[in-house]
């Protein structure tokens, strides 16, 4: 039995919108209504996403493109993902994601409450200080990989100057 839970419905359009830049994530379940898991419904324009390669000690994250096609990083590649596709993602595993489409893409993130907590905090904070927010969340910019293995951000279709453009994590 949960104490001191209810159900929720959250109507379309309804959530908690985040501001961090290129994207337009809206969380729909997280803290306070779950301590066990997120769920975030971000919409891509064309450019948009978080393509900053990046991994989380202890956090899966599953992906499904509702709408358009959006590209994740995966093993060192790109991978394109039309709409009903469905990405997992599991702890540990270097990962970004960006709409190159040139059309508007929309995707749902799943996971742990924790990267909602995670995103919330992003907000927050300028983009100087995003990779000292994910340390904190022990996620990581992908410098080096589970087990100190050298990832290099140019292989992966980074430009040196970017950032950490947003849509979910």
């Amino acid at each position: 039995m949960t104490e001191g839970r209810a159900c929720a419905v959250v109507a379309p359009g309804a959530g908690t919108p985040v501001e961090l830049g290129l994207g337009r994530p809206v969380i729909k379940v997280g803290p306070p209504l779950s301590t066990q898991i997120g769920l975030v419904e971000s919409e891509l324009p064309p450019g948009g996403g978080f393509r900053v390669p990046h991994w989380h000690e202890d956090l899966d994250e599953v992906f499904y493109v509702l709408e358009g096609e959006i590209e994740y990083l995966l093993d060192g590649q790109w991978r394109r993902a039309p709409a009903g596709t469905t990405v997992f993602i599991p702890a540990g595993t270097v990962h970004a994601f960006r709409n190159d489409s040139g059309r508007p893409a929309r995707q749902l993130a799943v996971g742990p409450s924790g990267a909602v907590e995670l995103i919330t905090e992003l907000a927050g904070h300028p983009r100087e200080r995003w990779e000292q927010v994910h340390a904190r969340h022990r996620s990581h910019y992908a410098r080096s990989q589970p087990g100190d293995q050298r990832t290099d951000r140019a292989a992966a279709g980074v430009p040196a100057a970017a950032s950490g453009e947003a849509g979910a994590t």
